[in-house]
């Protein structure tokens, strides 16, 4: 492999894409740490449990924004001249609207009754 081949394999779309894994990864990293830091209040595993037990509404719901998170950045990464605005405002309403949903749908308790 010559020199020239190397740096003809940063083009714009796979520079994009190696700075995403990377950015990525240094987020992962910092959010590990801080996990494992007993000062910290943050806890990955309140992404996907409740009060210890693997709670499968929100491992689905983390899977699927985690999955649609990438599909979302990688068709803007790959194709950026021809990315479709319906996409991002559909995102949105799909995010937003499910936790709007979550909330207005969670029955209150006798606590906040009046």
């Amino acid at each position: 492999m010559t020199f020239e081949t190397f740096m003809n394999y940063f083009t714009a779309g796979n520079t994009m894409e190696l700075l995403l894994a990377f950015m990525v990864l240094i987020i992962v990293i910092t959010l590990i740490q801080m996990t494992r830091n007993p000062n910290d209040e943050l806890d990955l595993k309140d992404l996907v449990s409740t009060e210890g037990r693997l709670d499968e509404k929100k491992f689905t719901r983390f899977g699927a924004w985690v999955i649609s998170t990438w599909g979302f950045i990688y068709i803007l990464v790959n194709n950026p001249g021809n990315f479709p605005e319906w996409y991002f405002v559909g995102y949105m309403m799909v995010w937003v609207g499910n936790a709007i949903l979550d909330r207005w749908s969670v029955k209150p308790t006798s606590d906040t009754k009046n």
